[in-house]
């Protein structure tokens, strides 16, 4: 089972972010929050096999209040050997004692910087905007023992240069964390960055130049293995990677998502009440039952994401049928550069990383 909890609590809502999260930490709200988590918890009977903590700020919590969610977390739950333990966690809301908890109880932390910029994070309504929080929080991980540590950042940024972002990949390598994230700005609809009158961003060719300067800034530390994710083996996210390659997975938590496995006539998913009260107050989720062409075709879109594709005999395991009923509507990526084929595999090429939505405007 991969497991995906959400911890909806934020110090405040940045103002590019589009996620559910109750900007402030309420004591009440929380306690609240737990004890209807470690009921859902309770039910659980299946291994699981991948955990992902996101939020939200999961570590906005005292260091107190994260335990009990620790201590209920092992007291329910039965991981598999190996299992993969995720959590999020952001700069300025990291003690030593946090950074302590985060390495007995998970293996995995993935950071949100988002940029080394002072000005670029005043730019994008970051709550956290001062660069030397984030070097002294990501130092406080590695002093307390946590090794596999990953930073997010982002690009394409109001006011953001080539060489700014250049800079920023700078810092990441010269602190050395074992996974990046890089996202480009994505002004999502309701959010303050969406709203603002006379935002100026880079052009989509500036955006382009910054993605493929990801790809080649230290491709033996960093190879891309997803259009926004680096890393070296063994340290990929096999949370996302099981994601992203059509395993099924369960969400908990206001505004969480899950989605059943199995060869059925229609997959069945839903989503939780994206409000916290109405989740605490038990409103139902919201159910979507998908055709199983669907599912397939969103299946196979959604694993072209990642560096290595399909192999043509893992997509069949997974699918129960062959990668071939969709062979048609191959042929216009193949022309177009998108895709690429071996007599084992059919993965989208470097090209078609970065128009990946192409892809999947074809597919779907």
């Amino acid at each position: 089972m991969n497991l995906y909890i959400h911890v909806p609590f934020c110090h405040g809502k940045c103002a590019y972010c589009a996620f559910y999260s109750e900007p402030s930490f309420s004591l009440s709200l929380w306690n609240a929050w737990l004890n209807r988590m470690e009921r859902e918890l309770a039910k659980m009977s299946e291994p699981v096999t991948t955990l992902y903590l996101g939020g939200g700020t999961p570590t906005l919590a005292p260091v107190e209040e994260l335990e009990k969610l620790g201590n209920i977390l092992r007291k329910n739950l039965t991981f598999i050997p190996g299992c993969e333990r995720s959590i999020e966690c952001n700069p300025e809301t990291l003690t030593p004692e946090k950074a302590s908890f985060l390495a007995e109880y998970f293996n995995r932390v993935s950071m949100g910087a988002q940029s080394f910029s002072a000005a670029s994070l005043r730019a994008i309504g970051r709550t956290a905007r001062d660069p030397d929080v984030i070097r002294s929080a990501y130092s406080e991980l590695r002093r307390a023992g946590n090794r596999n540590i990953g930073l997010d950042i982002m690009y394409a940024l109001p006011g953001q240069r080539i060489d700014d972002f250049a800079c920023d990949l700078q810092t990441v390598s010269e602190l050395a964390p074992e996974h990046l994230s890089a996202y480009s700005l994505t002004l999502e609809e309701g959010t303050a960055l969406a709203s603002e009158k006379g935002l100026r961003v880079p052009p989509d060719e500036e955006s382009a130049e910054e993605w493929e300067l990801l790809g080649a800034f230290d491709p033996v530390r960093y190879p891309r293995y997803e259009i926004s994710n680096y890393a070296a083996s063994p340290h990929e996210c096999r949370h996302n990677q099981s994601v992203w390659h059509g395993e099924p997975y369960l969400g908990l938590g206001p505004a969480a998502s899950s989605i059943e496995g199995g060869k059925r006539i229609t997959i069945r998913r839903w989503t939780e009440a994206p409000d916290l009260r109405r989740w605490l107050a038990g409103e139902p989720p919201e159910f979507d039952d998908i055709p199983h062409e669907s599912r397939l075709r969103e299946i196979f879109v959604m694993g072209l994401r990642t560096v290595r594709g399909w192999e043509k005999s893992g997509f069949a395991k997974v699918a129960g049928r062959s990668i071939e009923f969709m062979r048609p509507q191959f042929f216009p990526l193949f022309d177009a550069g998108l895709l690429e084929e071996t007599p084992e595999a059919i993965r989208a090429t470097t090209r078609g990383l970065l128009f990946w939505d192409d892809i999947g405007t074809e597919l779907l």
